[in-house]
Order: C-alpha cells, then sequence, then structure tokens
C-alpha cells in the first residue's frame, strides 16, 4: 500500500485527526509565502486521478481498524487535496463504512467549479481560507495560477455556502505587515458576512514559511483581531495540550508527517505520546543519519524530512 494516512494528530482546529494525503507533493493551485512546505512545484488548477482511488481506501479503513480516539477523517496533505478528481468518490465511500467525520481543509481556490462543488457535498465539514479580499494583497500572499482571480474564489465560496448543509470554517491567515492593517481586515469582514460561513479560525505563521521574511502576529494582536472579527471567531495557532498515548511506529509516523511539514520537538512529543528524552535521542540519529535535519524557526528548533 501507499502510505496515503498520517495521523492521528491533536490539532486546535479538528481535535484528533486522521490526515489522509491525496496529492502529490506540491501540486497546489497557490504557492503561498507561509506554506510549511516549501515553495509549490506544480502550480495547476487541472483535477487529475493521481493514484488508486481503491488503494486509499484500503489504507484509511485498515487504519481505522487500529487506530484508536480519532475526532474527524481528514483531506489535506501535501498539496490542495480537490485538486485530486477521486475525492468525491473517496468521501462517498468512506461514508459507506465509518461513522466517523469528514473534514476537508482546502484554500477554496476551485469552488467556482461545480464538479469541486459536489464532490465535498458529503463532508461534514469544510475548512476554506481567505487570507485577503483585495486582489493586490490576495496575490501578494497567495500567489495563485494565473489563471485565478480574487473574485473566483469570493465568488466560489458564496456558490459552495448555497448547496454545502454542513459546516464551513473558514480559516484567515494573518501575516504581520502584509494583511493585519485595519483597513483590509474591514474588506474582509464585510466579504466573510455576505458568505455565510459557520466559524472563522484566526491563524498566523507559527512553523517556519515558505518566506522566512514574514512574520507572525503576537498573541494580543490576534485576540484584538479575533474580536473585530466577531462571535464567531477563534484563534487556532497552537496545540491542545492534551498528549495521545505512545504509538507503537511513532518514529515511521513521524517520519511520515515530517514529509509533509515541519515539526518541533514539543510538537513531536505531544503527537506520538514519546517521552522528550527518547525522541531527543532519536532524533540526533535520524539526523546522523541524514534522514532528518534541524533548523531553527525564532526561538524553536524544528525538524523536516531531508529530501
Amino acid at each position: 500500500m501507499g502510505t496515503y494516512v498520517f495521523g492521528p494528530v491533536p490539532s486546535r482546529r479538528l481535535g484528533s485527526s486522521l490526515g489522509i494525503d491525496i496529492i502529490p507533493r506540491k501540486y497546489c493551485t497557490f504557492d503561498c509565502i507561509y506554506c510549511q512546505l516549501g515553495k509549490t512545484t506544480h502550480k495547476e488548477i487541472e483535477r487529475k486521478s493521481f493514484f488508486d482511488p481503491h488503494q486509499i481506501i484500503a489504507e484509511i479503513l485498515q487504519k481505522l481498524r487500529s487506530a484508536t480516539h480519532i475526532d474527524f477523517i481528514t483531506f489535506s496533505g501535501s498539496g490542495e487535496p480537490t485538486l485530486n478528481a477521486d475525492i468525491g468518490f473517496i468521501i462517498q465511500e468512506l461514508k459507506q463504512h465509518t461513522t466517523l467525520p469528514v473534514a476537508v481543509i482546502t484554500n477554496g481556490s476551485l469552488l467556482f467549479q461545480e464538479d469541486v462543488r459536489n464532490d465535498l457535498k458529503n463532508a461534514d465539514v469544510v475548512l476554506p481560507s481567505l487570507d485577503a479580499v483585495s486582489e493586490d494583497i490576495f496575490y501578494f500572499i497567495n500567489r495563485p495560477h494565473s489563471y485565478l482571480n480574487i473574485d473566483m474564489i469570493i465568488d466560489g465560496l458564496k456558490l459552495f455556502r448555497k448547496t454545502f448543509k454542513h459546516k464551513i470554517w473558514l480559516e484567515v491567515m494573518v501575516i504581520k505587515n502584509i494583511n493585519h492593517e485595519q483597513g483590509e481586515l474591514q474588506k474582509l469582514k464585510n466579504i466573510i458576512k455576505t458568505i455565510g460561513i459557520d466559524k472563522i479560525q484566526l491563524n498566523t505563521i507559527t512553523r517556519p514559511p515558505s518566506e522566512e521574511i514574514y512574520g507572525s502576529m503576537g498573541q494580543s494582536e490576534l485576540k484584538k483581531i479575533c474580536t473585530f472579527l466577531g462571535k464567531k471567531c477563534e484563534i487556532i495557532c497552537s496545540y491542545e495540550k492534551g498528549v495521545v498515548s505512545e504509538q507503537e511506529n511513532w518514529i515511521e509516523y513521524t517520519l511520515a508527517i515530517l514529509k509533509r511539514r515541519s515539526m518541533s520537538l514539543d510538537d513531536i512529543v505531544r503527537t506520538t505520546g514519546v517521552s522528550q528524552a527518547r525522541v531527543k535521542r532519536v532524533l540526533k540519529n535520524l539526523e546522523n543519519e541524514g534522514k532528518i535535519k534541524s533548523f531553527y524557526f525564532g526561538d524553536s528548533l524544528f525538524y523536516t524530512y531531508r529530501e
């Protein structure tokens, strides 16, 4: 089988989530300046069947048989999940075998397409993003495929809301000195009101971004923005404090996540349930073997897969 499943991973967004990655690394419609996966190598808008969907479904169901305490099955991973033309079929099949809710984390860029909206209709929660509504700021932050523009993104969100019967949680990534000014936030707030989302999830840069010159907002600044955006807004830019039980194959599990995003020592301890001392020893060995590399982002030491 492939390696389409990673997790469970605890997060502020979805609790304990079983992550599903159905996109080759860095196939995306955007090339966001804050992406922790690095620059997009394949900027696409054409949907494709990248992998055997039956194999993906089999791996998910196999993982579910042994996993405990999962709140969501979540499609996210190494690129934009709606680029996979089989996502609708996979979600539909999963619904026949499990009662666990399905979430899709997407940048929302393809929701203007009817086939994409139809493919997501059976999800329980869809988590699109909207970082700016001014065309120039949108282009600066998200660096979209040349076919896309901000009006298409906003129209897609509105069309999706009209037909989607379940929850929409909209992520807003706030970047210092880029989109945190009052004027842009007011425009964003006005547009969000017209979409009709169920929740706003406020985020900022907490992991090494694609462009290291861009920084994060402080907690007090985020709280002010959260209050400004209204009662539906919550801040999501940190892990839950809870620690999951130690996983049997935690080293392979950690490497699978590091292929998709960088993690700090604390991240790994929280997601694996392994002691900090043991994690440190294993990470050092993996670094010496050339499988991973470490680097500082701010005051925190992060680890990532060495390609």
